[in-house]
């Protein structure tokens, strides 16, 4: 499925609000909006790039002189331009603000950024070389664009999904079979790798780089047990679950650019009844959020079920901040299904769900699914088991 119709479609609508909002011009640089405007991704971003859009012009990618030729295959967007020095290519600039003033010249009407994204030193160097006549925040307002997810989002989504199943399934057995939970992750991991080359070997599985560093594999497995649970995100220890342990194993993975996530807590032989209690507590919670997962339900209304099962069981004093997040280019998109959100669900949104318990003290329980809204209600994209799963560990 080409990602060009659907790109020209998702700059069309920046367009129209463009014009609504009475922005002459917008630039765009963190990494996972200039993918989604131009289906470029420079995995590493030491060198940034940007989308520049005005209301009556084709749209712009500027990118460092190095990042010309991978830009020139894989990007959606004809007009490329080069600030830098890398060898003999051709470049407007030695740095990417005079870069852009050389292309926006002085911005009629007001211009929009990410302000909560864009660094103080950029935002004062576009100001200084562009002079706008004001400045209005664009981060929200793309958070809003990308909820919805057009099909060829969907179609990077699910193959995210089918890999992150495979990691954590195989996981899972490895800790069946006795291994430690770094081993088992290895495991995982590695069959993630072996299904992505059989069945998805031409797309991507990067993720998205920062000003320091990049991700050229995105394909993650972890796991945690008992206390360290309560960490939320973690390495793997050479630790060998024992009985009566809750394990979490946990799976990420993006294919072009598109992220799903899959966590199943696992019972390690027989749990002491306040764990059982907890365990159960949870998939009493998910089956709530599930019972009205449909378009129309306001998001903070899926918080409510969860937390109303955690409260009558009496884990009112450790209720989770929320019970499920967006998923899309980022791990961990907008919205977040919390107790304060009141957009209601829509077809074509992408979620999370996983409402947990977390506590130091004894360790947590967390089912993660990732899950298409529908017309109708909803399709889980992950399906792993995700009723009780239970160990029995090997000497």
């Amino acid at each position: 499925m080409e990602a060009q119709a659907f790109i020209r479609k998702r700059i069309d609508k920046l367009r129209k609000t463009m014009i609504h909002l009475g922005m002459g011009a917008v630039i765009l640089e963190k990494p996972e909006n200039v993918m989604y405007f131009t289906g470029f991704n420079p995995v590493l971003n030491s060198m940034p790039v940007f989308f520049i859009m005005e209301q009556d012009s084709e749209p712009i990618l500027l990118v460092h002189c190095l990042r010309m030729n991978h830009a020139r295959e894989e990007s959606c967007i004809k007009r490329i331009e080069t600030y830098g020095m890398w060898g003999d290519v051709p470049s407007l600039a030695k740095e990417p603000g005079e870069a852009i003033r050389l292309l926006l010249g002085k911005c009629q009407g007001h211009l929009g950024l990410e302000t909560e994204y864009i660094s103080f030193v950029r935002y004062k160097n576009i100001l200084q070389k562009i002079k706008p006549e004001g400045i209005q925040s664009i981060s929200f307002i793309l958070d809003h664009h990308k909820l919805v997810k057009d099909p060829y989002e969907i179609s990077r989504i699910r193959r995210s999904a089918e890999l992150v199943d495979v990691g954590v399934k195989t996981t899972i057995d490895f800790l069946g079979q006795g291994y430690s939970e770094a081993e088992a992750c290895t495991e995982g991991q590695y069959a993630m790798r072996k299904l992505w080359h059989k069945k998805f070997r031409d797309s991507e599985v990067c993720g998205y780089g920062t000003s320091e560093g990049g991700m050229i594999d995105s394909l993650h497995v972890w796991c945690l047990s008992g206390g360290h649970i309560a960490y939320g995100c973690d390495c793997p220890k050479h630790y060998y679950p024992k009985e009566g342990d809750l394990t979490l194993p946990m799976a990420w993975a993006k294919t072009d650019g598109y992220h799903a996530e899959n966590e199943r807590t696992i019972i390690i032989g027989h749990l002491d009844g306040f764990k059982q209690h907890a365990y159960d507590s949870m998939l009493r919670a998910r089956e709530a959020v599930f019972k009205i997962l449909k378009p129309g339900t306001l998001f903070k209304d899926l918080y409510f079920a969860a937390a109303k099962v955690y409260s009558d069981a009496g884990f009112e004093k450790i209720l989770p901040g929320r019970v499920g997040h967006g998923v899309g280019c980022s791990a961990h998109e907008f919205p977040s299904l919390d107790s304060k959100n009141e957009i209601p669900l829509a077809p074509g949104m992408v979620i999370s769900v996983e409402p947990g318990l977390m506590d130091k003290a004894w360790g947590g329980v967390r089912h993660s699914d990732t899950v298409l809204i529908t017309e109708s209600g909803y399709e889980k994209l992950t399906r792993l088991e995700a009723g009780k799963i239970i160990l029995s560990r090997h000497p």
